[in-house]
């Protein structure tokens, strides 16, 4: 039995074993199996990791080549802004020299010139006038590829702009036979856009379609629809054929381009136009048939989107100078009432102006502090004109004739002193009194160029009724009262002479101690003194009357004929800030500084005080013995300036380059303005303004740069280097000689 029991158990054991063994033996099977799947894992990562080697080898190449791609357009884009640069000074500078001087000569002086002659310089300055603007055509168009061309997107009112396209255009129309419509329907008041070039782009198309048009209309016809605007120019001209409408966008092309085409033109226009449109967000199309007439219509996004002007580099503001440049005036007409609105939501009295009551000129380009400045002037009861640029001001100012004005100085077209210049230059406007309201301390130029009074932003609105009533208590005042300093009785009687009148009262003293009791008792409105007196020096009269409250504190023309040190200069110039100080040496320009400050209408002076001041604005005084350094590479240049500047009387030192400039500096100390160039050999104009500001002793001499203007932050980097100003070329006389009366040291 116990061997029995015994098998049992070993054939138990034997048969745990064989099943133990089959295991293993499976185990075996399946860990070879699964050896072997391993190794062809392993063998496929293997190849998957030989691939995304092979991969990321190729990656590494596409993004080597990439960054040389980029490398390359960069430094293309680099070279297509100096070429810019280059051509748009290369271009200019030829160009800048004839305008000036077929200018001279077609102004005639010397009034040696047959009227043959003169128009012939007229046709040459016409004719560099129409090269100039194809010149601009190309560089505003290379501008565009290159991705430097800036855009200021703003609320514009449709109506505005399709009442000024209307008034240029209808002209036109009229001069050809053509019939002009107009036809609005779109119901948007604004459009998000740049105006400037929304205007650029529809004056080329309707300049377009009048050229082309023999008889029949023109019509520009304005709907909105799906949140776009559309301006569509229809003409009834020569039409073009289908196969030419695919090619009259490219620079150049025209669909009459052959030798003997009835039809002129460079071809720019529409190419220009429709790259304006794309940088706006839109575009322009064009329907038309040969011999039926054209249609082309501008589509604009109501408001500016990322797809449109976003996309580009051209929505990048140029940071704002600190002194913004001037730029060029038009010259509209005194009768011209067509001076459009300005930009803002609210309208200004110029429709409703009453007979007989006051008009205040505001000139703001700040539209929350513009209206604030109208209602202002509502509380004191005068009827408000609102502009919102330079130009627009001066249009404003040469219609209506205002009683008065404030001005803003940082406006977006043109510098407020220049505007003051231009208002007290002109004997229509030279007796509008100025209130200059500016963030910027210009307050010594401005009171010197004869404002009323200067206010620093932000200002409190008791700070401007205060200035509000000043000058409703000078239309108060019917007589104006001048106190005369003079020792010598006879030159005191004379002076009463000249500047005297119904509505000028002029009281004269003998002594420093009498003009302080005359100060004291009451308000004067203009202090003519001389320097020599029996009891005090003028300088000690100055001192007094700024050192005390008590004393009224009038503007001040210092009337003498002896020599002035400059260290005697700089101490009357401490006072400028309530005094204005001017070295009148003759009897015509005492008359024009007391006139200037009393703001007396010339027009309503004695027949020969009006001769005598025009005699004086005829000679050109401000530049006579006065010395400008010219710094410029280019010899046509430089001859046209100089015989430009010599011609109003100026003494002209030259130089070649900036390290010229910087000699001609420090070898003439009686230098009174520089114009500098700025693409020069050996030293440019940045670094040469940078290195004459360097020196103590030339801080504040004031510096002109002059430029080709091609890049839009030119003007940003002249200021950074210590310009006083930017002018652009080609030069405008005009303009050049505003901004030196500007900025010129006043003569003593």
């Amino acid at each position: 039995e116990e061997l029995r029991v015994m098998n049992e158990e070993l054939q138990q054991q034997s048969d745990a074993l064989k099943e133990s063994q089959l295991r293993l033996q499976n185990q075996q099977a399946e860990l070879e199996q699964n050896n072997q799947q391993l190794e062809e894992q392993t063998q496929q990562l293997e190849v998957q990791k030989e691939a995304l080697e092979e991969r990321n080898s190729e990656l590494l190449k596409v993004q080597r080549r990439l960054r040389e791609q980029a490398i390359e357009v960069e430094r293309a884009s680099r070279y297509k802004s100096e070429f810019l640069a280059n051509m748009s000074h290369e271009l200019r500078t030829p160009l800048n020299s004839a305008l000036i001087l077929s200018r001279l000569l077609a102004d005639n002086k010397g009034g040696n010139l047959t009227d043959e002659q003169v128009r012939y310089a007229d046709t040459i300055y016409s004719a560099g006038t129409d090269l100039l603007n194809l010149i601009n055509d190309i560089l505003d168009l290379s501008k565009i590829e290159s991705g430097r061309f800036d855009i200021k997107l703003e609320p514009v009112p449709v109506a505005d702009v399709v009442g000024a396209l209307e008034r240029m255009f209808s002209p036109q129309a009229r001069e050809k036979g053509l019939e002009f419509i107009v036809d609005r329907q779109a119901p948007v008041v604004t459009v998000e856009t740049d105006r400037v070039r929304l205007e650029q782009i529809l004056k080329n198309l309707l300049a377009n379609a009048i050229k082309f048009t023999e008889q029949g209309r023109v019509s520009l016809k304005v709907t909105e629809e799906a949140g776009r605007l559309s301006f569509a120019v229809v003409d009834t001209g020569i039409g073009i054929p289908a196969e030419q409408q695919g090619v009259i966008f490219e620079a150049f092309r025209q669909a009459d381009g052959n030798t003997t085409r009835k039809f002129g033109g460079t071809g720019l226009g529409l190419s220009i136009s429709r790259e304006l449109a794309r940088v706006l967000g839109g575009d322009i199309a064009v329907e038309s048939r040969e011999g039926a007439g054209s249609t082309f219509t501008l589509k604009l996004p109501l408001k500016a989107s990322a797809a449109g002007p976003a996309d580009t580099a051209a929505d990048v503001a140029t940071p704002e100078p600190k002194f913004p440049a001037a730029r060029p005036l038009s010259h509209a007409a005194p009768q011209d009432r067509t001076a459009a609105k300005p930009l803002f939501s609210f309208d200004d009295d110029r429709e409703t102006l009453e007979p007989g009551r006051r008009v205040l000129l505001i000139v703001e380009d700040d539209e929350a502090f513009a209206r604030l400045l109208f209602d202002l002037a509502h509380d004191v009861d005068f009827s408000g004109l609102v502009a919102s640029t330079a130009e627009e001001g001066l249009q404003l100012a040469r219609e209506y004739l205002p009683h008065a004005v404030l001005l803003d100085v940082r406006l977006p077209d043109l510098n407020g002193l220049t505007v003051l210049d231009h208002l007290k230059a002109d004997p229509r406007t030279r007796h509008i009194p100025v209130h200059v309201i500016s963030g910027e301390d210009f307050s010594q130029t401005a009171l010197k160029m004869g404002a009323v009074g200067y206010l620093r932003k932000p200002v409190e609105r008791d700070e401007i009724m205060r200035a509000l009533d000043d000058i409703e208590a000078r239309f108060q005042r019917r007589v104006q009262k001048v106190l005369v300093v003079e020792d010598d009785a006879v030159q005191r009687e004379s002076i009463a002479e000249l500047i005297g009148g119904a509505d000028v009262e002029v009281v004269g003293v003998e002594t420093g101690g009498e003009a302080l009791t005359h100060l004291a008792a009451g308000t004067w409105d203009c202090m003519v003194m001389d320097l020599s007196l029996p009891d005090l020096s003028g300088y000690e009269l100055l001192d007094e009357i700024s050192g005390d409250d008590r004393y009224s504190h009038p503007p001040v023309i210092v009337y003498t004929g002896r020599d002035i040190t400059g260290d005697e200069e700089a101490r009357l110039r401490r006072h400028a800030g309530s005094i204005i100080i001017k070295g009148a040496r003759s009897p015509e320009r005492l008359l024009s500084e007391v006139g200037l400050f009393l703001h007396r209408v010339e027009s309503d002076l004695p027949l020969d005080r009006q001769r005598l001041l025009q005699t004086m604005r005829d000679r050109e005084k401000f530049l006579v013995k006065r010395t400008l350094l010219v710094v410029d590479d280019d010899v046509r240049n430089v001859f046209a300036l100089t015989g430009a500047l010599e011609t109003q009387g100026a003494e002209v030192v030259v130089a070649r380059n900036g390290r010229e400039a910087l000699e001609k500096v420090d070898a003439h100390p009686e230098i009174d303005l520089v114009l500098m160039d700025i693409m020069m050999p050996e030293m440019d104009g940045y670094e040469a303004i940078r290195r004459i500001r360097a020196d103590d002793k030339h801080a504040r001499l004031p510096i002109i740069a002059v430029t080709a203007k091609a890049m839009p932050d030119d003007q940003q980097k002249c200021l950074e280097a210590g310009a006083n100003d930017y002018l652009a070329k080609p030069i405008e006389i005009d303009r050049l000689l505003s901004l030196i009366r500007v900025w010129m040291p006043e003569p003593v």
